[in-house]
């Protein structure tokens, strides 16, 4: 039969079992290894240096804006809509002020607090998703921002490894697949 306990004896019970001298704690010498830390080491960063946007093709940046100013000509001129006719002019002249902008190498690091593109940190708990397009002609992060203003950025992989990327942003953000939207496949197809 097992052992009863009285509760109301349980304190005259743990002050009898309590022994007279309390052992001194023993503390352990302290190893140190030689040529160790012991600071766990960071997790490495994944970093490498992309262009954000492609090189621009003059041939077809040239014919956009072309096909820009003749069909605001057509809308002043057939709809008498002179504010679409100005929205395609300066449409025009935001494809070309583009087109002349010179590239720059851009750096972009994964860590773990976020991601980073040249100077500019999003935090994890900025970001909604994120998703990789690894096809044979496309090749880049997608990351979904929580802020409204820049929902959505695309970074080109170049010879990074998706999955190195995939592994490291996995356990902080949720991988959601992203749509291509109607103005990334004619920004792809004009080539801006």
């Amino acid at each position: 039969m097992s052992q009863t306990i009285d509760l109301r004896k349980k304190g005259a019970l743990l002050e009898s079992s309590k022994p007279a001298v309390e052992p001194e704690p023993v503390e352990e010498p302290a190893i140190e290894v030689e040529g160790e830390s012991s600071v766990l080491p960071e997790t490495t960063a994944i970093k490498w240096f992309t262009l954000l946007s492609p090189p621009h093709r003059r041939n077809r940046v040239l014919y956009a804006t072309i096909g820009l100013i003749v069909s605001a000509g057509l809308a002043a001129y057939f709809l008498h809509d002179f504010l679409f006719s100005v929205v395609l002019a300066l449409a025009a002249i935001v494809l070309n002020l583009n087109a002349t902008r010179p590239h720059r190498q851009s750096e972009i690091t994964i860590h773990a607090t976020g991601v980073s593109i040249n100077d500019e940190h999003h935090h994890y708990a900025d970001i909604k998703s994120f998703w990789i397009d690894y096809q044979p002609d496309l090749k880049e992060l997608s990351i979904e921002l929580k802020k409204g203003y820049t929902p959505i950025i695309k970074v080109p992989l170049g010879e990074t490894d998706p999955l190195e990327i995939r592994r490291a942003m996995i356990s902080y953000v949720p991988e959601k697949e992203h749509e291509q939207s109607l103005l990334d496949h004619i920004a792809r197809l004009i080539g801006i």
